[in-house]
């Protein structure tokens, strides 16, 4: 009896699906970021997840499928591919492929002292395909990222990068959910430069919903609630603070929304590990 083509491939998606999904990780431990120029060895992969980070596939030129949690994707050059940790993914390219890959472990984005770089990369939310009119700014920086690194300059390129894919959807309709959810929306009042409130609640009436709901949504949305979101804000604003200005502790205290130095500095402490003080003494000495 002759087996055809398409049972071929129904046996096979069949045996795929009975075992494991393969983690892939391809970072170094101590490596927070790797940017590289497309192999060609790997036009056709094995549904896979990534092990903690971030990857990004600036595709300039080849065609094929990009399946991704489920939904099969024509792949339309130039583009952008947006594949997070959590997602099951493989694709099938068609060589030659001109572009790049760059990962990115989340701890890039934790140590980071500016708050937009994390705000960025979440406005793309929900996307996993980003058509390009234009890829040559963009193949520009990534190209200059590939070589860079200084880590305070991988984080100004990792930062034009996101920015730039930000107004493709923005000027597209690119839809994620809703661009104007709740999550987004959170992350928009507590990096618009307006003073600080370390309270949940204050956010949640002026967004008109619950604390409960808030939380919720953030959680969905970045796997962090509106609470760690907003302490992470305050703490980045705070090292800020403490190394760029010479504003004593107590004046920092008061423009994070603290009552007084104490509490700052007991809050600063439980999240860093060190005080205030000990913090900016250990930056300026080093």
């Amino acid at each position: 009896m002759l087996i055809s083509d398409s049972d071929l491939k129904n046996n096979a998606l069949k045996a795929e699906k009975a075992s494991h999904i393969v983690i892939k990780d391809k970072l170094e431990p101590k490596r927070n970021l790797k940017v590289a120029v497309f192999d060609q060895r790997k036009c056709r992969t094995r549904p896979h997840r990534h092990d903690g980070y971030l990857e990004l596939v600036l595709l300039l030129q080849t065609s094929g499928r990009h399946f991704i949690d489920g939904h099969d994707i024509k792949v339309n050059t130039p583009c952008m591919l947006i594949i997070r940790k959590d997602n099951v993914h493989h694709w099938e390219l068609n060589t030659p492929v001109d572009g790049y890959v760059i990962l990115v472990k989340k701890q890039f984005f934790d140590i980071s002292l500016d708050f937009e770089l994390s705000y960025l990369l979440e406005q793309l939310y929900g996307i996993n395909t980003i058509p390009l009119d234009d890829s040559s700014v963009l193949a520009g920086m990534v190209s200059i990222l590939e070589q860079e690194g200084d880590r305070i300059c991988q984080e100004g390129l990792m930062k034009a990068i996101l920015a730039k894919l930000v107004t493709y959807t923005k000027s597209k309709t690119i839809g994620h959910g809703s661009s104007k959810h709740l999550y987004l929306r959170f992350c928009e009042l507590i990096n618009s430069g307006q003073p600080i409130h370390n309270h949940v609640a204050h956010y949640a009436a002026l967004l008109h919903t619950s604390p409960q709901n808030l939380n919720a949504a953030c959680k969905k949305a970045s796997e962090q609630t509106a609470s760690q979101l907003l302490a992470s804000y305050i703490i980045k604003e705070g090292k800020r603070l403490l190394y760029y200005t010479n504003k004593t502790i107590a004046e920092i205290a008061y423009d994070l929304g603290f009552t007084d130095k104490s509490n700052f500095t007991k809050y600063f402490k439980r999240f860093v590990g060190v005080g205030p003080k000990a913090y900016r003494d250990a930056k300026l000495d080093g």
